[in-house]
């Protein structure tokens, strides 16, 4: 054989030599991990490829190790000192990064599958941000849920109660203020407590949560107070005359808006106007009467009202109960427009109504007794008039009302009760007080104000 036929018959082979090792198929072994080195070979080859989510081997060559949630990749190694370790592999998002192979024979590591998909976040329910206060699990349970004696059944994950907790009613009870000779008047809005005191005569706020209570003014006298966005309003009963004032809910310089007539009362406020009531010492000499918000001349919208003690305004009209002669059952339920006209009876024959609120269908209110030693009930009528309805009755001396989307709300002799707007099943909120009388109601709680010289404002949560 010539030189050139012993070339020919070589090249072939030589070529066969330097074709390209078999790589193993990807879709071998979703989820291999990397294979560990192998031991020391003959003549070296290339080292099969690390897999994915395995940690690096630990010197060249050997075969795959077990994979996490996939098979061992396929692929024959070279024989001899063997290949590179394979490179550490990727650890998937949300996955366990796989341990390393154990020393093979120099073979080739398989490929390895994606990494796992992250898990996904758990949920949790922080209970102060629950309306109720309380979480079942993950959930936010109303209070109806749950044991009715404990602030919190077992289970349940209840915020923390700032005062004592009511465990005949199953509410945290908490005293936000103390010491406090109070007036029969409350507001609350998203931040703040407001009320009046007598003696000394002030306007004070404190925190929904509770803290130090503010001065906010000393006028004169203080008997009502209301709010709106900007600024607290009260009346200032003077002698024979008095006036209507306002301070901003941050304090500062009270502001004189009206001058009135005898003995100003109980005040509301809408988006333009303030409205009060003032009794004169007439049976029929009470009055009706409203100011812008700016202040100015007083407009009388009603008058020769019998003794008209509490107040209450929606987006059309002015609603007051008149609480008439002292024991008798002459009270009625009135209301007249917004600009003034003729007034309206919603209801009479009512004995001693000492309490109004009005939702978007009714008003309501309480009567205190209808003969001696009786007791007092809870009544609503529809915004148009109607037959009264007691949805509420056995209340020994109501006194202060409230209302929102569900439920009636109002103080008794020593409790502080609820019923829903229907009527139905009366629950406690709080038991053990003393001689509670104005009330208010936010979101989540009920406020109250017990009177007496060392008075007390009060806050009960969930209501």
């Amino acid at each position: 054989m010539n030189r050139l036929s012993a070339i020919l018959v070589v090249l072939p082979l030589v070529f066969t030599s330097l074709a390209c090792p078999t790589r193993p198929d990807p879709s071998d072994g979703a989820g291999g991990l990397g294979g560990s080195a192998g031991a020391t070979g003959g003549k070296t080859d290339t080292g099969g490829v690390g897999g994915l989510g395995g940690m690096a081997g630990t010197s060249t060559g050997g075969a795959a190790g077990a994979p996490a949630g996939g098979a061992v990749g396929q692929g024959t190694g070279g024989t001899g000192t063997g290949g590179a370790g394979g490179a550490a592999g990727v650890t998937g998002s949300g996955g366990v990064s796989g341990v390393s192979g154990t020393a093979g024979g120099g073979g080739a590591g398989g490929m390895a599958g994606g990494g796992g998909a992250a898990g996904n976040g758990g949920t949790s329910c922080d209970a102060n941000s629950c309306p109720d206060g309380c979480c079942s699990g993950n959930t936010c349970v109303a209070y109806a849920s749950q044991s009715a004696n404990v602030c919190g059944a077992d289970g349940m994950t209840c915020a923390a109660c700032a005062g004592s907790c009511d465990v005949s009613n199953g509410r945290c009870v908490v005293t936000l203020a103390s010491g406090q000779d109070v007036a029969n008047s409350i507001a609350v809005d998203s931040q703040s407590v407001y009320w009046p005191t007598v003696a000394p005569a002030t306007v004070m706020k404190v925190p929904l949560g509770g803290g130090a209570p503010t001065t906010l003014a000393m006028p004169t006298a203080a008997s009502f107070i209301a709010i709106d966005s900007t600024n607290v309003y009260w009346t200032d009963p003077v002698g024979f005359g008095g006036s209507v004032m306002k301070v901003p809910l941050a304090g500062g310089t009270p502001t004189t808006l009206a001058s009135t007539g005898v003995n100003p009362n109980d005040i509301a406020v809408d988006s333009t106007s303030i409205y009060w009531l003032e009794i004169s010492g007439n049976t029929n000499g009470g009055t009706v009467m409203k100011v812008p918000l700016a202040g100015g001349t007083p407009t009388t919208l009603a008058s020769a009202q019998a003794q008209p003690i509490r107040i209450a305004v929606d987006s059309t009209s002015v609603y007051w109960v008149n609480s008439a002669t002292v024991g008798g059952t002459d009270g009625s339920v009135m209301k007249i427009p917004l600009r003034g006209g003729t007034p309206t009876t919603l209801a009479s024959g009512q004995f001693g109504p000492s309490g109004i609120a009005v939702d978007s269908t009714s008003v309501y209110w309480v009567n205190s007794a209808a003969n001696a030693g009786d007791t007092g009930t809870v009544m609503k009528v529809p915004l148009g008039g109607g037959t009264p309805t007691a949805i509420a009755s056995g209340q020994f001396g109501p006194r202060g009302i409230a209302v929102d989307s569900t439920s009636v709300y109002w103080t008794a002799s020593t409790t502080v009760m609820k019923v829903p707007l229907g009527g139905g099943t009366l629950t406690t909120l709080a038991s053990g007080q003393n001689n509670p009388q104005a009330i208010a109601v936010d979101s989540t709680s009920v406020y109250w104000m017990n009177s007496s010289n060392t008075g007390t404002v009060m806050k009960a949560t969930p209501k």
